[in-house]
């Protein structure tokens, strides 16, 4: 699954407590060049990963029903020669089921109620 695949400008990606979670095609375009995270484009597969396998959820403390899924990675490549270690978090709504955004870090630095 090295990129996401969308049908009606959404993909769908089954968290692991089997919630169905939307990511719009605009938003994964967002975190892919708005964001100047191009090399995020390669780790879909880690983005899908962290919903599935989470090491932590967290329940935001900033805004209502929004959720922070984290894992972490030893092998996250920033380029083809620069390895690193990072966490990968991704911020869902789960009133809307909509994934916000995803982001990586070399800290955790969501922080929150943990689910």
């Amino acid at each position: 699954m090295g990129k996401p695949e969308f049908k009606d400008g959404k993909s769908i990606i089954i968290d692991y407590a089997k919630r169905k979670l939307e990511l719009p095609e605009y938003t994964w375009n967002h975190i892919i060049k708005e964001r100047k995270r191009s090399y995020f484009e390669r780790f879909f597969d880690k983005v899908v990963q962290t919903l599935r396998e989470p090491t932590q959820v967290r329940e935001s403390t900033q805004e209502k029903n929004i959720v922070i899924y984290q894992r972490f990675f030893d092998d996250f490549y920033i380029s083809d020669t620069v390895l690193g270690q990072a966490y990968i978090e991704v911020v869902v709504n789960w009133k809307t089921t909509r994934i916000r955004t995803a982001y990586q870090s070399r800290k955790k630095r969501q922080k929150g109620k943990l689910l």
